[in-house]
């Protein structure tokens, strides 16, 4: 049986990449039979599936998965990246601690599973390699630890642990083969569990649909609610249809059964819930708002298509280490990330695809918006103001999810295309993120940069990254202004940085002080952070006197803002005071 897929909210889209991932891979690696190389169609709204393939998509599944995230290849390309640096004397120290703690953290967690004297040996003599003289052994012990975690039921047990764990549970909740009960499960426990809990139902059903559309007798129907009355949702249906004529069976569906929310046109038995998909999804028994038609047992009714379908978007999303917060407040999370559009299924899965291998490389975002947006195919405004980013970091146990959406509407796919390699120069790499990120949810950085600024005072960062920032967010003001050519506003925010290095030599060769250019910029950031126009001139004005130089006519601007906003002024200013002299300095403020 063919069905239609169509895609509709993100969670559908990202589980139909998924769906479409695993089944490329299946199908590659000779896990899905040559005969059902076909039963997966991408079409111009979404998937076409031959049902008949189902049953083979377990075991698809659980070895995408076992490579994606193998804990054997993780550790051995670690340990891969230390062996020449562990074999410099000069580096020996630090690096063999790190090398000690790769092998003693994945150590204690094979023999936890797998007791092994040799390795537990190792672990303990390990202990004893402090010097350069030892760099023999601590080589031998990496060359057995990797011989060791490479075994297949090694490997196995220890991705199945992490993926379970760090990645499928924040997306769902400890159903079926995710239970902690199914720990002790092997790969063939986890295909059986799979298809018991997944495949079955969604068979059933379809089977249900098929039977009822067609047939013209009511002993058919009964006689396969019989075969299949060890299936939960068909014990209620067999009493209730047991006299019935076909005409009151299909008024009963049209009446009695919740069609689905995101195929409508299935039966639906099962809820959206947070054990379905956890990210958005909340208890059925909490749901007080969100009865259908007033049904307080089936308040969001989901097909077991649909739950099939949600069940690949891990797979359909990109999985990435993300930091949030700054400076102490730095906090690394694990997030799933994924690119939507309103066009084709085929280019969907494209920008994802693409997506997914920038994240890979460790490109930063303002890269990875810009390539995906050089690579629109169509040069369709309506394409391109359709495509966002959502990205969500999702803790089941503690019932919480931070959800981000960042949309691009064409003033910004202008920006991107034209200025996003002028980002580069924001470091160090958070700031990046962060002040992008800050854009794309349509939020002023202004924010990101005061810290920016505070960091390099706080830490003698003098670097030429805060008066980029302060300049390319004034050319995202004037980009949503409608203003393509934004020379004349680069070269005042330019002339202001100017003015900050001049006034920074000044004091310099006055003074040769360092903590007195320090304490000027705090004050200034202080006046800027707040507003206080007042302030930031009087204090301007007394530095100039000071330096027995004119105030410039520019800082008007900082009055009036005619041209520039106050901030644009008083933090290209003060970026000036911050950086040293340094020829590609020069050179990007010219640009």
């Amino acid at each position: 049986m063919k069905v239609e897929l169509r895609m509709s909210e993100w969670m559908v889209n990202m589980g139909l990449v998924g769906l479409y991932r695993v089944f490329e891979y299946g199908r590659k690696q000779g896990i899905i039979s040559d005969e059902y190389k076909d039963s997966v169609t991408v079409k111009p709204w979404g998937i076409e599936l031959d049902t008949d393939v189902l049953p083979q998509l377990p075991r698809a599944y659980f070895l995408y998965l076992l490579e994606e995230y193998s804990v054997a290849k993780r550790e051995c390309d670690k340990l891969d990246g230390y062996i020449e640096k562990v074999k410099n004397e000069e580096q020996f120290k630090n690096v063999v601690s790190i090398i000690k703690k790769i092998i003693s953290d994945t150590g204690k967690k094979i023999v936890k599973y797998f007791p092994n004297p040799k390795l537990e040996d190792m672990l303990k003599n390990m202990k004893d390699i402090k010097k350069y003289e030892h760099v023999d052994r601590i080589l031998d012990y990496i060359h057995e630890f990797k011989s060791i975690v490479n075994e297949e039921k090694v490997n196995e047990k220890l991705t199945f642990n992490y993926f379970k764990a760090a990645i499928l549970q924040s997306f769902f909740g400890q159903v079926s083969f995710l239970n902690v009960t199914k720990n002790t499960l092997d790969l063939n426990g986890h295909v059986e569990e799979f298809g018991k809990s997944y495949v079955f139902p969604v068979v059933n059903d379809l089977q249900l649909e098929q039977i009822v559309k067609t047939t013209h007798s009511t002993k058919e129907i009964n006689s396969f609610l019989e075969e299949k009355c060890n299936y939960q949702p068909f014990k209620q249906l067999k009493r209730e249809w047991k006299k019935k004529t076909i005409e009151e069976i299909k008024e009963y569906i049209e009446t009695r059964i919740n069609k689905c929310l995101l195929f409508n046109d299935r039966l639906a038995f099962y809820n959206f819930e947070e054990m379905v998909f956890s990210p958005i999804g909340v208890a059925k028994d909490n749901a007080f708002n969100f009865n259908w038609y007033f049904d307080s047992q089936q308040p969001k009714p989901l097909s077991s298509l649909a739950r099939l379908v949600l069940l690949f978007a891990p797979i359909g999303s990109t999985i990435y280490v993300k930091s949030e917060g700054m400076n102490e407040q730095k906090e690394q999370r694990l997030y799933a990330g994924f690119v939507q559009t309103d066009a084709t299924f085929a280019e969907v899965l494209q920008k994802n695809n693409h997506f997914r291998q920038l994240k890979k490389k460790r490109e930063p975002f303002n890269k990875i918006v810009s390539q995906l947006v050089q690579s629109v195919k169509k040069e369709s405004e309506y394409v391109v103001d359709h495509l966002f980013f959502l990205e969500f970091f999702s803790d089941y146990s503690s019932k919480k999810t931070h959800l981000h959406y960042y949309h691009l509407p064409m003033y910004l796919a202008h920006y991107f295309k034209q200025h996003a390699d002028r980002l580069d120069y924001i470091k160090p790499y958070e700031y990046r993120e962060h002040f992008v990120q800050y854009v794309l949810r349509g939020a002023d950085p202004i924010h990101v940069i005061y810290n920016y600024l505070r960091d390099c005072i706080k830490n003698e960062r003098h670097t030429i990254g805060p008066y980029i920032a302060v300049r390319e967010r004034n050319r995202i003001l004037q980009f949503k202004k409608g203003v393509r050519d934004v020379s004349k506003t680069d070269k005042r925010v330019s002339a202001l940085f100017m003015q900050g290095r001049e006034i920074r030599e000044a004091i310099m060769r006055s003074s040769g002080s360092e903590k007195k250019v320090t304490s000027i910029a705090y004050r200034l950031l202080n006046a800027a952070k707040a507003g206080n126009k007042k302030s930031f001139m009087d204090t301007l004005l007394r530095i100039y006197m000071s330096a027995d130089r004119p105030i410039s006519p520019i800082f008007l601007n900082a009055l009036h803002e005619r041209d520039l906003d106050f901030a644009t002024v008083a933090n290209a200013f003060i970026a000036g005071l911050l950086a040293n002299q340094y020829k590609e300095e020069q050179e990007e403020v010219q640009a």
